[in-house]
């Protein structure tokens, strides 16, 4: 009876082996996607045989269901946690799509789960939000010499740079940065030099933690040599051209 039974496994191996080859979850591992831009996670089935049925695909994160497909019924799964999102379903082919993508949606890996009439897979993607700062702004306090600048809607985490002429600041009695996160996940950096000016001109450099690129950047207007208004708002981006080429260079660097 053993030899039998021995014999019908090593019969039955090769046809088990081929039926699993033949159904195929294709899904991007690892999507590369820009802060506040749309990304789309792609699930598809395929089979070299003929015949094939889905009976329920699925795209999940961390355990919850973000929306299903069941014999042609689409259900979408709203999560709380999640910024708005949408699901489109083409045969054999499942789409997870944000509208603007945000740093709270990718936390976890998200995974497509399929069930059809050849068997069953699952497969996971992850998404990778590149590097950003969405806005930042300047501003001088004159009677406490006071630079200011603000970094919003920036992901990851970054450290401000200060450059006085030839001279860089970045921790110090000088400098006082604080951040704070915001909705969606962004963090919001507002950082401060306290120093006497001069004829050199004063910049503010953001530099992510992850990588050390410089990915935003705002050089303040020499009252001196640019004649500005007086009062506390509203200073120029702009500075001397050796200030200037000094933080451009940097830049370049950090960006090669």
């Amino acid at each position: 009876m053993g030899h039998k039974a021995l014999h019908l496994l090593l019969w039955l191996l090769p046809v088990l082996t081929l039926t699993t080859q033949e159904l195929v979850l294709e899904v991007s591992p690892r999507v590369s996607a820009e802060c506040g831009k749309r990304v789309t996670l792609n699930c598809r089935v395929s089979s070299s045989q003929n015949g094939l049925s889905v009976i329920k695909m699925q795209w999940y994160q961390d355990g919850t269901p973000l929306c299903s497909e069941n014999k042609g019924n689409l259900t979408i799964h709203q999560k709380q946690s999640l910024s708005n999102f949408h699901c489109e379903y083409e045969y054999g082919q499942l789409s997870l799509v944000f509208h603007e993508v945000q740093p709270m949606d990718i936390r976890e890996k998200f995974m497509c789960k399929l069930r059809s009439n050849q068997g069953a897979d699952q497969k996971y993607s992850m998404v990778e939000l590149q590097e950003c700062c969405g806005n930042v702004t300047g501003s001088l306090e004159r009677e406490g010499n006071r630079h200011i600048c603000i970094f919003k809607h920036v992901h990851p985490d970054g450290d401000v740079h200060w450059f006085h002429g030839s001279h860089s600041y970045s921790s110090g009695p000088h400098v006082d940065t604080s951040k704070q996160v915001e909705k969606g996940g962004w963090l919001t950096i507002h950082s401060s030099l306290r120093l006497k000016g001069s004829d050199r001109a004063f910049n503010c450099s953001l530099v992510s933690t992850d990588s050390g690129r410089y990915i935003a950047s705002y050089s303040f207007q020499n009252p001196k040599v640019m004649g500005s208004r007086s009062g506390t708002n509203g200073v120029e981006s702009k500075g001397p051209m050796r200030t200037f080429l000094f933080v451009s260079i940097l830049l370049g660097v950090s960006l090669k």
